[in-house]
């Protein structure tokens, strides 16, 4: 009977910090960090704040989670792409154009994962998740230097360049202050623009 009551109990305590991490995600995508404060994320979640702070140190750990567990969906998803059966050049546009497309579809929380104010803490966390998703680009990247499809010096300079790209370049459209919203067909414009250019950079050029 002993050991049912552990099991139970920590299926709740596993299910609790789901709901917290669900309710401050659910906030951030709403209104940003600014947004998701403890007494808030509580409220949402429909437990006291004491509650969160026996899971979360403070507001900063919850949020790093949540940017953790984020970037590691959007690494899996560019893993997956470069495990395909696709050449690399289709590879990296097929890699440049999903991250893309999805940080547009979801543009409040991706705004505030990869580009809100936030303290040094945090920060060091996104320069972690930067790395994550740079080492999944590095992989296409080499695959197509070791074809012949790719041209470039030195793959950690060019893989952080794409990371650049396909990152900080989104700031604009997804910045909520700007109100610069796409309709679909702007989307694929834009997104389409962006996998281009990363693709022409280090795509071998023929010598005409």
């Amino acid at each position: 009977m002993s050991y049912k009551r552990s099991s139970l109990m920590q299926e709740r305590m596993e299910q609790n910090r789901k709901t917290i991490l669900q309710s401050a995600r659910e906030l951030i995508a709403q209104g940003g960090f600014k947004d998701a404060q403890i007494q808030a994320i509580a409220d949402r979640a429909g437990v006291s704040s004491g509650l969160v702070y026996r899971y979360f140190t403070n507001k900063s750990q919850v949020l790093i989670e949540i940017l953790f567990e984020a970037i590691t969906i959007e690494v899996d998803i560019l893993n997956h792409i470069a495990a395909g059966e696709l050449n690399a050049t289709q590879k990296l546009h097929k890699a440049v154009t999903t991250f893309v497309r999805r940080a547009m579809n979801s543009p409040q929380l991706a705004y505030s994962l990869m580009f809100e104010p936030v303290d040094p803490e945090i920060e060091h966390a996104r320069f972690r998740t930067k790395q994550m998703i740079k080492e999944s680009i590095q992989e296409i990247l080499a695959e197509g230097k070791a074809s012949g499809e790719f041209e470039f010096e030195d793959l950690n300079t060019v893989a952080l360049c794409v990371v650049g790209a396909m990152t900080f370049v989104v700031i604009e459209p997804l910045n909520p202050s700007r109100n610069a919203k796409l309709d679909d067909t702007g989307k694929n414009y834009f997104v389409k623009q962006i996998a281009d250019f990363c693709v022409n950079a280090v795509q071998l050029q023929e010598v005409k």
